[in-house]
């Protein structure tokens, strides 16, 4: 949802060439949809998240962060971090596709934001302030805690072998 408003942000910034305060306020394209029910609509799927019924999403969700934070926590996925040739979805195209849907997710979501500022932080404060979200952010961070423990400290010193490696062929150079 949030990714389909970015985009459609984003078409209509670049087809009228104007800044996107003056958009959502006066183009008849923003007014197709309005950011505040947008961001009630989100604040709805959010409770249901939150809420009883709502529990196999959140394992769903549970183990869609801990998949995700193991492509970043996977040696290969940064084999190339101080080379200037190779790329990461040569490799493994699984890996550079989740990399990539990680980083649309997160650029999508800070462009709605943007259109909106004080409306989402509004939203985001409300549903943080809640006990079932805190709860929700404690299981996540345990699961990840749990689950990558091992991975982090071998995960960081291949990363400080391969930053030792390129500083020491900048001083050969």
């Amino acid at each position: 949802m949030i990714a389909a408003i970015s985009e459609q942000s984003s078409e209509s910034s670049s087809a009228s060439g104007a800044d996107s305060s003056e958009n959502a306020n006066g183009s008849p394209e923003w007014r197709s949809f309005d950011m505040h029910s947008v961001i009630a609509a989100t604040e709805d799927l959010f409770d249901f998240i939150l809420s009883r019924k709502g529990w196999r999403v959140r394992v769903f969700l549970v183990q869609d962060i801990v998949n995700a934070s193991d492509v970043f926590l996977q040696e290969a996925t940064f084999p190339y971090v101080y080379a200037k040739v190779g790329k990461i979805g040569d490799l493994n195209p699984e890996r550079s596709k989740m990399i990539r849907r990680l980083v649309n997710t997160v650029q999508s979501f800070r462009q709605a934001i943007n259109l909106a500022p004080d409306a989402w932080s509004a939203m985001l404060i409300r549903t943080l302030l809640k006990p079932e979200s805190q709860k929700f952010v404690l299981d996540v961070f345990l699961a990840l805690a749990n689950h990558s423990s091992y991975k982090i400290p071998e995960t960081f010193w291949l990363f400080m072998s391969r930053f030792l490696n390129y500083l020491d062929k900048q001083d050969i150079l």
